[in-house]
This record gives structure tokens, C-alpha cells and sequence, in this order.
């Protein structure tokens, strides 16, 4: 996919980060020197273009490609820019997805479908998510970092060809370390007991303490 992600602070890099391994992105920032920042950062990402220009102005989202874009970004650290450029986006560009980060909660009653925001975050992980789910369904994807990454939730989504249909809690084979927590099924919050069981769809979520890495492969 095309992901155009503007703003190059700590969130528009993390998500530019998380998802760049996979996708086409290209992060729109306006100030000079964190460009040139961001562009060393991401020199050995084939996939990750810099480009410095507003995102307030439509020639240059154009140059950025959002009229080819498949999802755009918000994360600048403006809401007026933030929403100016969701606006654009989906009005003028027709984008499918449109994320933005809200940056001042009294401003959150603004972040909705009038702007032109589809989703309105203030996770890099979670936006990562989001992205990664509409293109390619993956089964493990990291929700958010607690702590400065010292504790993680991941969520690891039950296929019918996997391990995790079927089972309880406490079938479950996990790493030292790893510890599930809940399932997410539809829009219910399921917690361990006797009779729930995972099925097909459903997302297992587990918390990792410090040390500890919840794989795929190691949790079945």
C-alpha cells in the first residue's frame, strides 16, 4: 500500500517505522532540520521518502502522491494541520483511510468524518495496527509499549489454520514471560474462565513483562 504519513516527530516516525518494512511511505515535513533528521534516519528504507513542504497545501500532498495514497497520516504536532490535511485527504483526494493523532483533547470533538478523519488516535502502535489489519490481516501485530517498551500487549489473531482455535486459557502454550490476558471478540472483552474458549477471528491479547517476547510460534 501507499501510506503517506505527515509529520516527522516521534509519532509520524514510529509509524513510518513500524510500517515501512511492508508498504510505501513517504512522511511530509515541514521544518528543515528534521527532515534532513528523518531522512538519515530512514537512508537504509527503500521504502521511506522524505519530503519537506506543508500539508496544508495541495501541491504538495500532490508531489507526495496522496491522489494515489491508499492511507494518509496525520501526526504533525498541530491540530489545525492535522485536520486541515485529513480534510483534504478524503474530501479532495478521496483517500480510503484517513488516522490522525489528536493533539489537544479539547480539540477531539473535531476528529470526525465533517474533517474527514476516519480514525482519530494517539498511538503509533495502534495506527500501525489499523493500517496493517485493512492490507494484509496479519496474525501478530504489537498494540502499544508500556513503560518505554519495558511491558508490551500484543494482540495475535485465531485462524482457522492455526493453533489457537479451539483452546482455553488454559491450553494455552506460552513463553516464559508472556501472560494472556483477554480476548477480543467482535466488540466484547472476553476474560479467562471456564467455558471460554478462542475461536476463528477472535484476537488473543498478551501482556509481555520486561525481557519477554510473545511470537507467534511461541504461543499455540
Amino acid at each position: 500500500m501507499k501510506v503517506i504519513v505527515a509529520g516527522a516527530g516521534t509519532l509520524g516516525r514510529r509509524v513510518a517505522r513500524y510500517v515501512g518494512d511492508k508498504h510505501d511511505v513517504t512522511i511530509v515535513e515541514q521544518n528543515l532540520e528534521r527532515c534532513e533528521s528523518v531522512t538519515e534516519e530512514f537512508q537504509s528504507c527503500g521504502n521511506i521518502r522524505v519530503l519537506r513542504g506543508d500539508i496544508d497545501e495541495p501541491a504538495i500532498l500532490l508531489e507526495a502522491g496522496v491522489d494515489r495514497a491508499d492511507v494518509f497520516v496525520a501526526a504533525t504536532g498541530d491540530d489545525e494541520d492535522n485536520l486541515v490535511g485529513c480534510l483534504l485527504a478524503k474530501n479532495e483526494y478521496k483517500v480510503k483511510k484517513v488516522i490522525a493523532a489528536v493533539r489537544n483533547p479539547r480539540n477531539r470533538w473535531l476528529y470526525n468524518r465533517s474533517w474527514g478523519v476516519d480514525v482519530a488516535l494517539d498511538s503509533a502502535q495502534i495506527v500501525a495496527r489499523l493500517i496493517e489489519e485493512e492490507a494484509t490481516l496479519t496474525d501478530l501485530v504489537r498494540l502499544l509499549d508500556l513503560r518505554e517498551g519495558e511491558v508490551t500487549l500484543t494482540a495475535i489473531t485465531a485462524t482457522a489454520d492455526g493453533t489457537l482455535a479451539g483452546k482455553s486459557f488454559a491450553e494455552l502454550s506460552v513463553a516464559a514471560g508472556c501472560h494472556p490476558v483477554a480476548l477480543l471478540r467482535g466488540n466484547d472483552v472476553l476474560v479467562p474462565g471456564e467455558g471460554v474458549r478462542i475461536q476463528v477471528d477472535d484476537a488473543l491479547l498478551v501482556l509481555a513483562g520486561p525481557g519477554g517476547s510473545c511470537q507467534i510460534d511461541s504461543i499455540g
